[in-house]
């Protein structure tokens, strides 16, 4: 099986709304079969919308605090598969004494010892321990293996005493607790340790970054590298999470380019506010110059439209009143082999053998450092339509507002045409 997936960094809710429609079609469809959200918001709010929008967390880096992961009692124990290598940490908060929580570390201290502690609800948020009581502590040496998911079952006896179970064994019993009402369960990594639940295997998963890292989408790469044997068949689709309109009828096309051509080290789709795409687009007339003039970006890098919010708003304009129409480029296919925006991209499973990327410019190692390393070029392929919303430098001083409305409307036409009749014009 080659299965198709898609990577995004996520997310900012008011960006990423539309492309949630488009995706969530294409997976109804079987377009892609796998959704991987990296939660790499910035803001609180923008995480709490990413958790409600799509449900528990399949991965978490060390430092990502504590997770909803389900719940726990006499009728239902909590079961999960956790790869991590050592530190898990299971916190638990009862149903009827909701101020109260308590705190199992299975394999703590490099996987010699566990503990079971109170603590306070606010320190689910952090790492500091300096209020804990400790309640039980015992030597568990290997507890968890590194070899294999680890079972993990905490259970609640008719008595309400929670017991913990990991890979068959018994950790503990603790009859000094009273779980009897039940609880809900949250569980993190931490210290080192990495921490993944095999049993969250729906078509979208949730991954969440280590917060506060600059630059912290090599997070994703070096996951998917670590696990060459799991994905090396597989077909990825990389795309930002502000891609506001995507022609979900030629997205099947682009997908199998990709499969007969492996050659090419990334494919990008057509992107509407790219530069080299809107200097391509415009060289093959698709573009009419009353729209502007798009020169070539340096090097594939920045240039007057990366910079310019009028440009780009001009741009999108001129797309939303072709109603989606494919801004076509000189050829079929565009060999290209200097830098390029990675707004939506492909690559094979196979080339995971070169993506262990370093912390730093994901987008120069995957369309310069690697490919020209590896003397393979990349290509951009015409038939597929993207439109991307907006980069950085162009947010300065711009309320895009008008725009997503807009796009909003466009999707809606595509992919609700009985019950939407947007005016795009109006909206604008």
């Amino acid at each position: 099986m080659t299965p198709v997936i898609l990577v995004t960094f996520a997310g900012r809710q008011t960006r990423m709304e539309i492309l949630t429609q488009y995706i969530r079609r294409a997976l109804d469809q079987g377009i892609i079969d796998e959704w991987h959200i990296w939660d790499f918001t910035r803001s609180a709010d923008d995480h709490a919308w990413v958790t409600r929008e799509f449900g528990p967390a399949r991965y978490m880096g060390s430092k990502v605090p504590y997770q909803s992961a389900g719940t726990v009692s006499a009728s239902a124990s909590f079961r999960t598969s956790a790869r991590i290598r050592h530190d898990l940490h299971i916190a638990v908060i009862p149903n009827d004494r909701p101020h109260e929580c308590y705190e199992i570390v299975a394999g703590g201290w490099k996987n010699t010892h566990s503990v079971l502690r109170t603590i306070s609800r606010d320190q689910l948020a952090h790492f500091e321990r300096s209020t804990e009581q400790t309640v039980w502590s015992k030597p568990t040496p290997g507890i968890l293996s590194p070899g294999r998911p680890n079972d993990v079952i905490l259970s609640v006896d008719p008595a309400g005493a929670p017991i913990l179970r990991i890979n068959d064994v018994t950790i503990g019993t603790w009859p000094e607790l009273d779980l009897s009402a039940g609880g809900t369960v949250q569980i993190r990594g931490g210290w080192g340790a990495d921490l993944e639940l095999g049993d969250v295997d729906a078509r979208t998963r949730r991954y969440i970054g280590n917060p506060n890292e600059h630059l912290p989408y090599y997070q994703a790469y070096e996951y998917y590298a670590t696990r060459f044997d799991e994905f090396r068949d597989a077909v990825f689709l990389k795309c930002d999470d502000d891609i506001v309109y995507l022609d979900i009828d030629k997205l099947d096309g682009f997908i199998q380019f990709r499969r007969a051509n492996p050659h090419y080290f990334v494919v990008s789709a057509n992107v509407v506010n790219n530069g080299v795409c809107a200097y391509l687009q415009q060289e093959a007339g698709s573009i009419s110059s009353s729209v502007g003039d798009f020169e070539r970006p340096p090097g594939g890098f920045g240039g007057t439209l990366w910079e310019s919010a009028e440009r780009a708003a001009k741009l999108h304009a001129y797309f939303l009143g072709e109603h989606g129409r494919t801004l076509a480029l000189p050829q079929p296919v565009i060999d290209w082999t200097e830098r390029q925006s990675i707004n939506f991209i492909a690559w094979l499973g196979r080339d995971l053998l070169h993506m262990a990327l370093p912390q730093g410019d994901d987008e120069h190692a995957l369309t310069i450092g690697v490919p020209t390393f590896l003397g393979r070029p990349s290509a951009i392929y015409s038939d597929f339509t993207v439109s991307h919303l907006s980069f950085g430098p162009q947010e300065r001083g711009w309320d895009p507002t008008p725009l997503i409305k807009a796009y909003e409307a466009l999707m809606r036409s595509r992919l609700f045409p009985e019950t939407e009749k947007p005016a795009l014009r109006a909206a604008i």
